[in-house]
């Protein structure tokens, strides 16, 4: 049976997640590590990618990334196989390193960015490596430590994962550990390390709450709700149709608040201008499925940026948004 084609989309989020053939160690030592952070940090900056998370373990590691320009198969062909034949070369062995393809979910940003980082920066302390988050601090594979500032971050694209924290360094960081604090206990094994339908519903119950007699559309490559993955398909060709033009949307936001679209798209910051601002993203990603990536750079802000107003659009009632 052929292979399912990769779902391979620029500024989209992937979780990659690659094991050690019959689940064997890829890492003997640090200086493994260390080779394959340099190549990691060369291959970032040849394919434009954003490392959001990451975490080396014995037998396997975990990268969170936001797709560049070129194809995230090439960042990983590039970073894998330099690996692969460094390290046989290095311990006098041959064969295959890693255990068939590397996998990669495309997630959702908007509902999953929190969970993933805290889920893959807490993979050490669920492993017994660290035993309080004040020595995960000093962990030094994983990006834990760049966060809280006690590292440095190098590759990792610390502003752009603290914005979804909060506004400013300060508040940002101490929302992300007490995120951190608060979700190190309760995550499961394999939680984030799948799509389909029960995975972004967070088990069968959450399939069964959700279901209402309406069947969800799913796909096992994909983390997301129904009308995610939808989104995704479309835009990857599998699916026929296209979404709701977001002009649409904003004409009638427009119509509804009085406030023209050069002031929704421009920086002012009157309360009722971020109000159509909010009312526009949360009708955006509700009505046209639209991206908070490609309503980030429509804006010129930031994801988290755009994350915030869409929750405080959905506290807005249409009808009362001009008020």
């Amino acid at each position: 049976m052929p292979r399912t084609a990769r779902l391979d989309i620029p500024g989209c989020l992937y979780h990659v997640i690659s094991r050690g053939n019959e689940r064997r160690k890829i890492f003997y030592d640090k200086g493994d590590r260390a080779d394959f952070v340099k190549r990691l940090r060369t291959a970032l900056g040849f394919s434009g990618a954003k490392c959001l998370a990451w975490c080396l373990m014995s037998n396997h590691f975990h990268l969170l990334l936001l797709r560049g320009a070129m194809p995230l198969a090439d960042l990983m062909s590039r970073l894998l196989t330099g690996y692969a034949v460094g390290f046989n070369l290095k311990h006098e062995r041959c064969g295959h390193l890693f255990q068939n393809r590397y996998k990669s979910i495309l997630c959702d940003e908007e509902e999953y960015f929190k969970g993933l980082v805290a889920y893959i920066n807490l993979n050490p302390l669920r492993a017994g490596l660290a035993q309080s988050l004040a020595e995960l601090e000093k962990y030094r594979w994983c990006g834990h430590g760049g966060m809280v500032g006690s590292r440095e971050a190098d590759f990792l694209e610390r502003d752009y994962i603290l914005s979804h924290f909060g506004a400013d360094e300060e508040s940002a960081v101490n929302a992300y550990t007490e995120f951190l604090e608060e979700r190190k206990n309760k995550y499961k094994g394999g939680e984030y390390s799948g799509g389909g339908l029960v995975k972004s519903r967070g088990g069968a119950a959450g399939v069964l709450a959700a279901a209402n007699g309406r069947k969800e559309l799913s796909d096992w490559r994909i983390l997301g709700s129904g009308d995610f993955v939808e989104t995704i398909l479309r835009e990857a060709g599998e699916l026929p149709g296209a979404a709701v033009p977001a002009k649409e949307i904003m004409r009638e936001v427009c119509g509804l608040t009085g406030v023209s679209e050069n002031e929704i798209l421009g920086g002012g910051q009157a309360r009722t201008v971020t109000r159509a601002r909010a009312l526009y993203c949360r009708l955006a990603k509700e009505r046209c499925r639209a991206r908070v990536v490609d309503l980030a750079e429509t804006l010129g802000l930031s994801s988290g940026a755009v994350s915030r107003l869409i929750e405080r659009g959905k506290a807005l009632p249409v009808c009362a948004a001009a008020e």
